[in-house]
């Protein structure tokens, strides 16, 4: 009976279409497409964004702002061989290698020494303290002793699995294999000394803080991974940048090891160039702008403490750039980019089925007596929850679009772009639906503009498919009845009374210098940490040359867009991607003259991480993946 449904319902599509293409509005719409095409091709706007201009590199700009990379590529040419060899000689830098190797192929009598030692040293402390032995601990040193004596890798058995074949094809990725680690590192004894140590460790942070000392272990085998292999702290970063709760600090954390990791590679690497282009020079001149106004700024302390989080999450570009180096890396970094996207959703989604820890403090009860629940999974805010999906939804719905029919990841793609978008809804974020329904639309008119002769049918359809809800809160934009609204113009009025005498200079960074200052020019008596639109922040925070050093960011970052959009096969992967990613930032730049997008740090972080992966396109093009076989773009 549902398949009989569900087929007639096709067919009447496939009809409707088919007739609806044959018909004079559809030429009409075509013609008048086709001219608007023509026209937009030559435009002042398009001949001044494909002028090439100046030789980027040459220019005394770009030798100012790339000045310390320029400063490590120098000590690489002077010391970087000496201190190669070092390292490689190093027992300490081999102990750290070998213990990389043996944690990631879970061999057995290495895993077996750091449990036995963990449980014995936790046991040894535990009795000189507490007096007696924990019996669960002492089970986990007859686990540790029976996997001492085989020596055998368990990754190597994942490689056969049904179940991790099935996950690989989800994902997209059917040509990852698990047997990346170096199958010599599981003999000889200064892998059992890394295990030993790092047991010991464990054990003896466990019997202080337990839970902490659990964490020993892996965050010793992220550290040391990290080191050899900067490019996997990207990815790392890329994946739980949404996902930790509370706090950015760890992912602030995870980029710093990641800079760090890839300046040492940089400096000990024989032939190491450092990428250099147009987007990171103005990002490295908005930073220095920024750290001009926290100089003078009315909390000078609070204010370059902010300073610090962006410093490190807009110079994780350069981190980016310079460790995605193949399409492989590029395309990988996206898939666990919309993964991670995908798990923060499915929790929103459950917030709002279950009622976990939603709150109807971000809605107008007197207005939308019905509308009691909006969500906000890991972000802690509807609306940063929203700015956080624009950016992730379209390269979902590219790899869903692009992805072969045949293939399981195509409808798996789907059922994650539909899950962001429903999570996206559940946010009840006004700004957030403009922005994304503005991403579409840049999207739609450079990737098949014909699809605008279906949007008749679509406003025609929408009353019936939107729910009511919807519709009022839709509705409501612009409403002063409605307490959001209203406190967003009074906030932005007292915020244009600062700038009426901080206009050039800004009062500083932050929301300590915005409370030294706003409070004198508040309207009825609003209390806010920010002025709830970003441009207007930069202007109260930087003044004029903030505003101007950040538009500058977009506007080369936009034009490094349409370049590299114009170079690739239209319609291709790579330039539905680039498209998709660049219309998402334009979205997010929309939603941001509603609230203030960088706010909460962790969404700044991945705005910067989008940019990144961006421009990457740039630099993979016409390359190799890892195992010297070419991909199509």
């Amino acid at each position: 009976m549902n398949s009989l449904l569900i087929s007639a319902v096709l067919s009447f599509v496939n009809a409707f279409v088919r007739k609806f293409t044959e018909s004079k509005l559809w030429a009409l719409i075509m013609r008048i497409s086709a001219a608007c095409s023509r026209s937009w091709r030559s435009s002042s706007v398009m001949a001044f964004l494909e002028r090439e201009g100046r030789s980027y590199e040459r220019s005394l700009f770009a030798r100012i702002t790339m000045s310390p990379f320029t400063f490590l590529e120098f000590l690489q040419r002077k010391i970087g061989a000496a201190l190669a060899e070092k390292i490689k000689a190093s027992t300490v830098c081999e102990a750290g290698r070998l213990y990389v190797q043996n944690f990631m192929a879970l061999n057995t009598r290495f895993w077996g020494v750091m449990l036995l030692s963990a449980a014995v040293v936790y046991n040894v402390l535990h009795a000189a303290s507490e007096g007696g032995l924990n019996v669960i601990v002492l089970a986990v040193s007859l686990i540790g002793a029976v996997l001492i004596l085989p020596n055998m890798n368990i990754m190597g058995f994942l490689n056969g699995s049904k179940v991790i074949d099935f996950c690989k094809a989800c994902a997209g990725v059917k040509n990852i294999s698990f047997d990346f680690y170096d199958e010599e590192a599981e003999f000889g004894k200064l892998r059992i000394v890394s295990a030993l140590a790092a047991g010991i460790a464990t054990g003896a942070v466990m019997s202080v803080m337990p839970l902490y000392g659990l964490l020993v272990p892996f965050a010793l085998f992220g550290m040391l991974l990290v080191l050899q292999y900067p490019v996997t702290g990207v990815y790392a970063a890329v994946f739980v940048a949404p996902l930790i709760p509370f706090s950015s600090m760890p992912l602030a954390g995870v980029c710093i090891w990641t800079l760090i990791s890839l300046m040492i590679k940089s400096v000990t690497e024989r032939g190491f160039k450092w990428k250099r282009d147009s987007v990171g020079s103005a990002l490295i001149l908005f930073l220095f702008v920024l750290l001009v106004s926290c100089v003078f700024s009315f909390a000078r302390s609070a204010s370059l403490t902010v300073w610090a989080m962006y410093f490190v999450f807009i110079m994780f570009y350069f981190a980016i750039i310079n460790t995605i180096t193949t399409r492989d890396r590029l395309y990988g970094l996206l898939r666990l980019f919309v993964i991670s996207g995908a798990l923060v959703a499915l929790y929103g989604v459950m917030q709002y089925v279950f009622g976990w820890t939603t709150t109807n403090a971000w809605i107008d009860e007197t207005m939308f007596e019905d509308e009691t629940m909006r969500v906000f999974s890991t972000l802690a805010n509807p609306n940063v929850l929203g700015e956080y999906l624009l950016l992730v939804i379209p390269p979902a719905a590219v790899f869903f679009l692009k992805d072969k029919a045949n293939t399981l990841s195509k409808w798996v793609y789907l059922a994650v772009t539909l899950l962001l978008f429903v999570c996206l809804i559940l946010t009840q974020s006004r700004g957030c639906w403009l922005g994304f329904i503005l991403a579409a639309a840049i999207f739609v008119t450079f990737y098949e503009g014909r699809w605008w002769a279906f949007l008749p049918l679509l406003l025609c359809a929408l009353p019936f498919i939107l729910p009511e809800t919807i519709v009022d809160r839709i509705s409501s934009i612009g409403n002063m009845d409605d307490s959001s609204t209203s406190y967003r113009v009074f906030i932005w009025m007292g915020a244009l009374g600062i700038l009426r005498h901080y206009l050039m200079g800004g009062i500083g960074m932050g929301e300590a210098a915005f409370n030294e200052v706003y409070p004198f020019f508040s309207y009825n008596a609003i209390i806010a940490p920010h002025s709830h639109n970003t441009f207007l922040q930069l202007l109260v925070e930087g003044g004029i040359p903030a505003l101007v050093a950040f538009l500058a960011v977009i506007f080369v970052f936009l034009r490094g867009v349409h370049r590299t959009y114009k170079l690739r096969r239209k319609k291709s992967l790579c330039s539905t991607m680039l498209l998709a990613l660049g219309a998402g930032v334009c979205g997010f730049l929309f939603q941001s003259l509603f609230d203030y997008t960088f706010y909460n740090y962790r969404v700044m972080a991945v705005f910067f991480m989008v940019i990144g992966i961006a421009m990457s396109f740039k630099y993979v093009s016409g390359k190799r993946s890892d195992d010297g076989r070419s991909r199509q773009s």
